[in-house]
């Protein structure tokens, strides 16, 4: 367990703020590209 640890630790060290920048913003762009959280035009009109 000490060992799984030391790794994880190791490896979240190795993740600079760049990375994790470059990281947000190509999700960003994703999620405004697929709409996530758009509001729906539903469409309704009056009759």
């Amino acid at each position: 367990m000490k060992n799984k640890l030391n790794s994880l630790a190791l490896f979240a060290s190795k993740i600079d703020r760049q990375r994790i920048q470059v990281f947000f913003v190509v999700l960003s762009l994703a999620m405004l590209v697929l709409g996530v959280g758009a509001p729906d035009d539903g469409g309704y009109s009056s009759r």
